[in-house]
């Protein structure tokens, strides 16, 4: 009986301290990311803007792949803190942007609907084919990228049980050339 309850105890700390860190990239990867960002300014311009490191979330519009390469479209949504961490839908068209990304990744991570975020380095906007309609995005050429594989929903709609046990797929994936 100790050992058990020694074990839950373990678990709930360690659910908690995962939880309440709400960090899904290496400290390593944030180092330099722009925490001033402005999205919306940042869309609008055209080739001018200096190139950032940001950290940017949202929801899977399409995505492509090509080789090595895939191209992700993203309808951009804030990323919060609380009641669960990640980007989250405010019902609101704050734009669309553009992940490039060097390496695999795999297909259920890429479905429409699924959150993902991005740690990566803004560059001008590139002309690519959604839904066979071409258009210019801002591109996010991507360091990590984390998904949430809710096909659509919002991570807090997924339920936690005991011991912090998720039910909601989660992937972290990093270039190998960081």
């Amino acid at each position: 009986m100790r050992i058990i309850v020694s074990l839950l105890v373990i678990s709930l700390s360690m659910a908690s301290a995962c939880a309440s860190t709400g960090k899904v990239f290496p400290s390593k990867v944030m180092e330099g990311v722009d925490r001033n960002f402005d999205f919306s300014r940042w869309r609008m311009m055209t080739d001018g803007a200096e190139s950032k490191k940001v950290q940017l979330g949202g929801r899977i519009v399409q995505s492509q792949v090509s080789g090595d390469t895939i191209t992700i479209v993203v309808g951009q949504l804030p990323i919060v803190d609380y009641p669960a961490y990640g980007p989250k839908d405010n019902r609101k068209n704050n734009g669309d942007f553009a992940i490039i990304y060097q390496g695999q990744i795999e297909k259920s991570d890429l479905q429409r609907g699924n959150r993902v975020m991005v740690v990566g380095m803004t560059h001008p906007p590139k002309v690519i084919t959604v839904d066979d309609f071409s258009r210019s995005f801002p591109i996010v050429e991507a360091q990590c990228l984390h998904f949430w594989n809710t096909q659509g929903r919002d991570i807090e709609d997924f339920p936690f049980y005991e011991a912090g046990y998720v039910t909601l797929r989660q992937e972290t994936v990093c270039a190998k050339n960081p």
